[in-house]
């Protein structure tokens, strides 16, 4: 059963691939290599025939046929006598010298066949490989060699060659099984995880070695990584229907009630009038927080972003001080700002007067009247950096990483006005343009930093994270919820 599985995976079925190539390889070269040294043997042997007949030819010229007898059979003598064979034949085909059973009188190149008897009794079948000539119009003379030599040659590169195959190929199938093996747990991981994660576990995750070792460590990270952003995404979305549950009881409720003493209790139009629009009051309040979630998944769906121009951003930040600058004088604040003029990035306008107006409305709205607020601009290392700062309360660094989530509030009594969406708001807007948001202590109240880098980066808790000066952007999944607020 596992080895069928192994057998199944891409992993062993890319490896048996290598492996008929290999081996296909392997054949290919080894037929050349094959037909390369067989040539060069049978030229060598030829060559070596031709160098003896032509010895032989050279000692008899001239001799009478009894002298070339003799010189045949001193010269079988004087040589390996199973190294060259003769054959010293008269006209009528009868042997007169030589080692070499009679032959066919062949003139030129010729392989005989031969066999011999070894000491059990066993015949033996050779080829003799040779060159015939006529040494005088009576005599011919063949000079040959045995073969077998060669023939054993060839079929030991032939056994070596294909045991070559036979180790590459079983080779690379145990490495497919050891391959596939691997990767199957590799595979068995993710697939455990997942199955984990249906039955209920978000917080179960791929395991990964870290640091990108390989491709199934880098698919582990960002699986991770999006498994984060799903969870976030999960948490945020049973905090938003619990919250949403809570704050539309209280109005619809109050609404209720009004209506209710309204009918039993109103004795006149007027009565009925002012009934009926406290009760459009509360209707509009809720179909504003609900125009306000729609307004922040719109922007965290990225839609806007096709839209993105060149914005002047110092002309944004001065429009904001001049607005917000009287309406904060009338409500006791003091608001004054530093902008560095000229400072541009790509970004939509509206959006980002409104994220900028969010801050400074909550600045206004959660802080006691005379508090000092200051909206600056001015260029940073890497881009444009922006601050709203307060010398309010501030926020315990406790909250930092939760004031950015919809619906939540430092007031637990929910008694302040407000729906608790509009610092959502400004996180939706950051991590659209992609702003790097830091919140940090005022001494006294709370800095809110703005950081356009180009490339910009993501909004990230600035709790822990300021307080200890990380500046390094959040993963991908923990930067993509409402962005892993403070």
């Amino acid at each position: 059963m596992i080895l069928g599985r192994l057998v199944r995976t891409a992993t062993f079925r890319l490896a048996a691939g290598f492996a008929a190539l290999f081996s296909v390889s392997i054949i290919v070269v080894s037929s050349i290599t094959y037909m390369a040294m067989t040539q060069y043997s049978d030229q060598q042997i030829d060559l070596s025939i031709s160098s003896e007949m032509k010895a032989v030819r050279d000692s008899v010229a001239g001799d009478s046929a009894p002298e070339i007898v003799k010189a045949i059979n001193d010269r079988i003598t004087d040589i390996d006598p199973d190294y060259y064979y003769y054959a010293l034949e008269d006209s009528d085909g009868g042997v007169l010298a030589g080692n070499l059973r009679p032959v066919p009188a062949v003139t030129g190149w010729a392989d005989i066949p031969l066999e011999t008897t070894d000491g059990s009794g066993a015949t033996e079948r050779h080829t003799i490989r040779g060159l015939g000539v006529d040494l005088t119009p009576e005599l011919h003379l063949f000079i040959g060699r045995d073969t077998q030599d060669l023939d054993e040659l060839q079929e030991g590169i032939t056994r070596f060659f294909l045991a070559g195959a036979a180790a590459t190929v079983l080779l690379a199938l145990a490495s497919g099984l050891v391959l596939s093996a691997r990767f199957l747990r590799r595979v068995e991981a993710v697939n455990t995880a997942a199955r984990h994660i249906m039955d209920g576990h978000l917080d179960e995750r791929v395991p990964s070695r870290g640091k990108g070792a390989d491709e199934f460590d880098r698919l582990a990270d960002n699986l991770n990584a999006m498994l984060d952003r799903i969870q976030q995404l999960m948490q945020g979305l049973h905090q938003v229907s619990s919250d949403i549950a809570h704050d539309l009881r209280t109005p619809l409720s109050h609404m209720r009630q009004r209506l209710e003493a309204a009918r039993l209790k109103a004795t006149s139009a007027e009565d009925y009038d002012a009934a009926v629009e406290r009760a459009v009051a509360d209707i509009d309040g809720i179909l504003g927080v609900f125009a306000a979630l729609l307004r922040i998944a719109q922007i965290e769906s990225g839609a806007r972003r096709e839209g993105f121009a060149p914005v002047d951003l110092s002309g944004v930040f001065e429009t904001i001080i001049d607005t917000y600058g009287p309406v904060a004088d009338d409500a006791g604040y003091r608001l004054a700002g530093t902008v560095t003029p000229g400072l541009r990035i790509r970004g939509d306008r509206q959006l980002l007067t409104q994220m900028l107006a969010n801050l400074v409305e909550n600045t206004i709205r959660h802080t006691p009247p005379g508090t000092e607020i200051a909206v600056l601009l001015a260029p940073g290392p890497e881009g444009p950096v922006g601050q709203v700062r307060d010398t309010g309360p501030g926020i315990p660094e406790a909250a930092r990483e939760k004031v950015f989530q919809r619906f939540f509030r430092l007031d637990a009594s929910r008694m302040t006005p407000g729906s608790g969406l509009g610092l959502s708001l400004v996180a939706a807007v950051a991590q659209l343009h992609e702003i790097r948001v830091t919140l940090a202590d005022n001494r006294p109240g709370l800095a809110v930093t703005l950081d356009f880098a180009e490339p910009a980066r993501a909004v990230v808790p600035a709790g822990r994270a300021a307080a200890r000066g990380d500046v390094r952007p959040p993963r991908i999944a923990a930067a993509a919820a409402p962005l892993r607020r403070p």
